[in-house]
């Protein structure tokens, strides 16, 4: 059991080592207005988007209506709301579907995704206006829509 929470914690370190060094590679855009509006980040070509995220969405579903996310909300599914480690409850945030250019703002409420290398999980809603509902994954530029996070929230 030992060994295995070892091997367990080595490969979530490189994973942050990974995204960190990805991370600083892309940069952030620190001299964007806060009230920036998101859909002019949209409309600029991705090559030119500095992502303070990128990666995999996928979204999680209607069977969850009604729970309670990790910041004590109860789920809905038509709430354009989504799942990070990352960034802490209430951050705005804007994704950009990197496959079709459509854009949503979501508001982080929840923690996960816990499944494959995904960065980010999607309500419903959110992933209808990014048009992955059918193919589950897309990949994404995540843009803080609100204010440029300097350090992430400890994962629990």
């Amino acid at each position: 059991m030992k060994r295995k929470n070892s091997v367990t914690i080595f490969f979530i370190l490189l994973n942050l080592v990974l995204f960190e060094i990805v991370g600083c590679s892309k940069g952030s855009d620190s001299s964007a207005p806060a009230s920036a509006d998101a859909s002019a980040h949209a409309k600029a070509p991705v090559s030119k988007l500095k992502c303070i995220q990128e990666g995999i969405a996928s979204w999680y579903g209607k069977h969850m209506k009604g729970r309670p996310t990790a910041s004590g909300e109860k789920y809905d599914p038509k709430a354009l709301t989504a799942a990070s480690r990352k960034f802490p409850f209430g951050t705005e945030l804007n994704v950009i579907n990197l496959d079709n250019d459509r854009n949503v703002t979501v508001t982080v409420n929840d923690r996960g995704p816990y499944s494959g290398n995904r960065i980010i999980d999607m309500s419903v809603g959110a992933a209808q206006k990014l048009d992955m509902e059918k193919s589950g994954l897309a990949p994404v530029c995540v843009l803080n829509a609100e204010r440029q996070v300097t350090q992430a929230e400890p994962e629990k």
